[in-house]
C-alpha cells in the first residue's frame, strides 16, 4: 500500500508531536531497545517487539499516549 503525499504529511506531522516523541522516550528506556526488537522482528522473531509494546501498554502513562496518537492520527485523517 502506497502512501499518499497527505498521509506522509500528517504522519511527519503526528511523529513530531510532543506525545510521539514522550512514546519513543518511553520505548528507548526499556530493556533490549528498540533496535534490536525491531532488528528481531524483521528476522522473523516477533517476540521482544511484542514484550516491548505489552509493558508499555500496561503501562498508564504509555497506555495514554498511543490511545492520544491513535485519537491525532485519525483526527488527521488516517486509518
Amino acid at each position: 500500500m502506497e502512501l499518499s503525499q497527505a498521509d506522509r504529511d500528517a504522519l511527519a506531522q503526528l511523529a513530531k508531536s510532543s506525545d510521539a516523541q514522550r512514546l519513543m522516550s518511553l520505548l528507548k528506556q526499556q530493556s533490549g531497545g528498540v533496535q534490536q526488537a525491531a532488528r528481531a522482528a524483521a528476522a522473523g522473531d516477533p517476540s521482544q517487539l511484542m514484550d516491548m509494546m505489552n509493558r508499555l501498554m500496561n503501562s498508564r502513562e504509555g497506555a495514554e499516549l498511543v490511545d492520544r496518537i491513535g485519537t491525532q492520527a485519525k483526527q488527521a485523517g488516517l486509518k
